[in-house]
């Protein structure tokens, strides 16, 4: 027989604001990277999760946008690759 245990995380006040945090730039770089998709799909074109990784990476570089480097970076790495997954399942 299984038993099944359920867990509550409590946060501290700067634990949730950082996920909070972490949380807002995830949005961002999905719309941005789902967007993009779109856009290259109106032209009959493809995106790969490798070219939008790397430009990414080459994006974090520039002081503009410092704020994507609060969140760590498997983090957007894996949101990358579920929306790789998710526009080729559903397209």
């Amino acid at each position: 027989m299984f038993a099944g245990r359920k867990y509550r995380a409590e946060l501290t006040a700067e634990q949730a604001d950082a996920a909070e945090g972490y949380g807002g730039v995830c949005r961002a770089v999905w719309n941005t990277a789902l967007e993009q998709r779109r856009t290259y799909r109106r032209r009959g074109a493809w995106i790969s999760y490798q070219e939008q990784a790397r430009q990414l990476a080459e994006t974090k570089r520039d002081e503009q946008f410092a704020w994507l480097r609060e969140p760590p970076g498997h983090v957007l790495q894996q949101l990358l690759m579920d929306l790789d997954k998710a526009c080729r399942t559903h397209g």
